[in-house]
């Protein structure tokens, strides 16, 4: 084998590797806030998308700031203030029964910091 076919095959194990992590992180913000809403598991995933959309960051970051807020919070650690908007966002949203949104989702018109 090559070196170059070699090198090519380290990149796409790192690749998916680095896919796997990112993937478990989204499925466990996934998860923490569809117990906390409570919804679907796949509205709990287009909240993330649209939290994600909203902040102007990747899914995984957002998925990740969300899960190190949840831990901190939960262990009576300091939560990063841009981490708990992120919770006050998902606080804020709520599933949209009539479908009106692309992404299922509607601000509402006043939300409380918890």
């Amino acid at each position: 084998m090559s070196s170059a076919r070699i090198t090519a095959l380290e990149a796409e194990v790192a690749g998916l590797r680095k896919a796997l992590v990112s993937r478990t992180v989204i499925g466990q913000a996934t998860g923490l806030i569809a117990a906390r809403k409570p919804c679907t598991p796949q509205q709990a995933f287009q909240l993330l998308v649209h939290i994600s959309q909203h902040h102007n960051i990747k899914l995984h970051v957002a998925a990740d700031r969300l899960v190190t807020a949840f831990v901190h919070a939960y262990l009576g650690r300091p939560v990063d203030l841009a981490d708990q908007m992120l919770w006050d966002h998902v606080d804020a949203t709520t599933a949209n029964e009539s479908g009106g949104s692309d992404d299922g989702f509607a601000e509402e018109a006043s939300s409380t910091s918890p």
